[in-house]
């Protein structure tokens, strides 16, 4: 081997590493993009004979089949941020990082139809515990890949030392009061669906408390 030779094939080899990892990311927005989208493909529209009846049958489906779709919309783009952002963190592809990564979307996919099921009228229990049992699917996923990112040394050297440790509590807050509801679920769904705003109680409660540390 050529000293030019050897000078260019770490050029090359690093080429070809940003080109799948950048391939990976692309790939992930549009599967990420397209389950959203899949959201909103099947909702309902308003039925009834006259306006008023349409109305009521708006009402109706604001606080059903729309609530549902907004929460799985904003669940889905709180899983994508952090998926993002961690990966702007992320030096270079690694063992098992395209098969976690796979599981990952797996599970993002297969929340639309948990979406559906969630809404199905006389499957409130089975709908609510399969739901949040995906939804802590999502988180685990995404875990495993930090985990192995991290285990890996994949993330670069310029990332701060919080990006781990940031984004494991992003996951795994979520993950924890979804995975309460469900056995919640058996007792009460009502009680159950109450408990998925747990995360954005505890967040407003943190940058409360960040604020007042900080005034």
């Amino acid at each position: 081997m050529t000293a030019a030779t050897r000078d260019s094939a770490p050029a090359n080899e690093t080429d070809g590493t940003d080109r799948g990892l950048d391939r990976l990311v692309f790939f992930s927005d549009a599967v990420i993009a397209i389950a959203m989208t899949l959201l909103a493909i099947e909702l309902p529209l308003p039925e009834g004979d006259d306006d008023a009846a349409r109305w009521r049958s708006l009402g109706e489906l604001v606080t059903g089949e729309y609530l549902s779709f907004l929460l799985s919309f904003v669940v889905i783009g709180a899983f994508w941020s952090v998926h993002h952002r961690l990966f702007q963190r992320v030096a270079r592809m690694g063992p098992w990082i395209a098969w976690l990564n796979l599981i990952f979307l797996f599970t993002i996919v297969v929340l639309p139809l948990a979406t559906r099921l969630h809404r199905q009228e006389g499957a409130e229990q089975v709908g609510v515990v399969v739901y949040a049992a995906v939804v802590v699917g999502v988180g685990v996923s995404l875990l495993l890949l930090l985990w192995q990112l991290h285990r890996a040394g994949l993330l670069r050297s310029d990332a701060p030392p919080e990006t781990v440790r940031g984004a494991a509590r992003a996951i795994a807050v979520p993950v924890l009061a979804f995975a309460v509801s469900i056995p919640v679920a058996f007792a009460s769904t009502t009680a159950a669906e109450y408990t998925w705003l747990l995360p954005v109680v505890v967040l407003l409660v943190v940058r409360g408390y960040r604020r007042w540390w900080r005034a």
